[in-house]
């Protein structure tokens, strides 16, 4: 469907594919504003939608770096209102994967951001992109992946 045509919201993910493939994570977190400051202002991602659900008294937040259809898998905040204490990770999650054109950079700027730097910028083998970890201001592993081999370093 043309990116300029209208569908239906309730069917955003597409309502004629034909394979599989990964929509979304989610991940709970505590504060909207610190969660969204850090994946839209610093990793650059947009809003989808938002979805304020009075009744269960919970928000769900989609952001990704495009639409529902036509790019990679949307990363899905959920707020619950009454929360009161940090949620555990468990030892069942792993991160969430985050490809960008400089690692080293983006792992330096993200703590402006409410990032806590956690592996610094490095390569896993000789030739291999470089990849860094920077927790969320909720603590989730974000894994920072090099995505260009020659980095435009910013002046």
């Amino acid at each position: 469907m043309p990116a300029d045509q209208q569908f239906d919201p309730l069917w955003a993910w597409g309502e004629d594919g034909h394979a599989p493939r990964i929509l979304h994570s989610m991940i709970r977190v505590r504060d909207v504003d610190a969660a969204l400051r850090f994946y839209c202002d610093g990793l650059g991602m947009a809003v989808l939608d938002r979805y304020d659900m009075e009744a269960g008294r919970f928000s769900i937040i989609f952001l990704s770096y495009a639409g529902y259809r036509d790019g990679p898998a949307a990363i899905e905040l959920t707020y619950n209102w009454d929360q009161d204490e940090d949620y555990t990770h468990g030892s069942g999650y792993g991160h969430i994967a985050i490809g960008v054109p400089d690692v080293a950079a983006m792992w330096s700027r993200l703590a402006e951001f409410g990032a806590r730097q956690g592996t610094a910028p490095k390569s896993l083998m000789p030739g291999a992109p470089e990849l860094a970890f920077v927790y969320d201001p909720d603590g989730y592993a974000i894994e920072l992946i090099q995505i260009s081999r020659q980095p435009v370093k910013a002046e």
